[in-house]
């Protein structure tokens, strides 16, 4: 595998700009990802989107009586169809989504395809899923993927890197709106007679961003505030959306408990929290480490030195990871400034990344991380 092949192959599918929800766009990659894997071998099956999301795509390649290895991307993206240019300059790369994650997702397809032109045999199943929901927290696509994690011995995420390295723990997400319901009322004539939601959200804000606890890695961000109707009026709804990262699930759960004993001072506003625990933590566990070992030792062989790294952002990783199925993250494209219009990739190391999931992919096939061996 040469990188520039590699790079010309991935620009079909970064051309095809498929932001979170653009079913048509969705649509029109997964035909082209279906046509790229056809002729492999493996069985392909189409998930009807719903809910408004695009479909999603799962590729089965039978192996032999081993484990079983799951590779899982996404191919949605964040930013506005036109908002990131895609150009080149020197090795530097730029498309909207090329390296969250469609880098990442393609360079599991050339794993594939080099494994299979090889003629190397499998020593158990291989699954790759194409999700088309991620960047929104996979509300249709995180049961299908934790299903197919559960049949596998192993899961690997090509979620980008910033460099040579493996992710082994992402913090968990959870998302929250809290809702204020007061009493409107006329804010010259009849102000007495209203109950501020505006003022008891306030109120609560001060007591929510107090749940931060940085020592303990949670954060606890109120992200977006709304409420009122007119500036005569006392504002009888008002409402904040939250966001809380967690280093433990245990955590995460005790900020949902703080949040849902939340009350109002005044007792005659009402507060109904809605929302959940989005993704529970990708956890540092030793089955982790033991893959990051391997993968620390194919990339040696490569000519690179590995890191290991940790992150606060979730992936789909955090859902295999919690179906009980050991999981190795980060191990696409290398690149930066993902969910902005400066998003890249770097095209000389692609071919090495590629070459690094490829082996990851043999070996996980037939070999638990938990040193059990088919």
């Amino acid at each position: 595998m040469q990188s520039e092949d590699i790079l010309n192959g991935l620009m079909r599918w970064v051309e095809i700009d498929t932001p979170t929800g653009a079913v048509d766009n969705i649509g029109r990659l997964i035909d082209l990802i279906a046509s790229d894997f056809a002729p492999l071998g493996g069985e392909v099956e189409r998930v009807a989107g719903r809910d408004g999301m695009g479909d999603h795509l799962i590729i089965r390649f039978a192996g032999g009586p081993g484990p079983g290895v799951l590779i899982t991307s996404h191919i949605d993206t964040v930013c506005a169809p036109g908002s990131v240019a895609i150009r080149r300059d020197g090795d530097r790369q730029y498309g909207p989504g090329i390296a969250d994650m469609k880098g990442g997702g393609y360079l599991a397809f050339c794993a594939m395809r080099d494994i299979v032109a090889s003629g190397a045999s499998l020593s158990g199943p291989v699954t790759l899923i194409y999700n088309s929901d991620e960047e929104i927290g996979s509300p249709t696509s995180h049961a299908l993927i934790q299903d197919e994690a559960r049949k596998h011995g192993a899961a690997l995420i090509p979620e980008p890197a910033r460099g040579d390295e493996v992710i082994t723990f992402r913090k968990g997400r959870a998302k929250y709106t809290l809702d204020f319901y007061g009493r409107e009322s006329h804010a010259g004539s009849a102000f007495g007679d209203g109950r501020s939601a505006i003022l008891e959200l306030a109120r609560a804000i001060r007591r929510i961003e107090g749940m931060t606890d940085l020592n303990a890695g949670t954060t606890v961000n109120v992200g977006r505030v709304r409420g009122g109707t007119e500036p005569n009026v006392v504002a009888g709804h008002a409402a904040c959306d939250i966001d809380v990262r967690f280093a433990d699930d245990d955590l995460g759960a005790a900020v949902e408990a703080q949040l849902r004993a939340l009350s109002a001072q005044d007792p005659d506003v009402n507060i109904v929290l809605s929302g959940e625990i989005e993704k529970p933590c990708l956890a540092r566990t030793p089955e982790t480490l033991s893959m990051m070992a391997t993968a620390t030792e194919i990339n040696a062989g490569l000519g690179a030195q590995m890191v290991e790294t940790r992150s606060g952002g979730g992936s789909d990783g955090n859902f295999t990871c919690a179906a009980g199925v050991p999981t190795l993250d980060g191990l696409g494209a290398i690149g930066n400034n993902w969910h902005s219009p400066d998003e890249h990739i770097l095209v000389s190391p692609l071919a090495r990344r590629a070459a690094l999931l490829k082996g990851l992919i043999l070996t996980y096939a037939g070999t638990s991380p938990r040193g059990e061996q088919k």
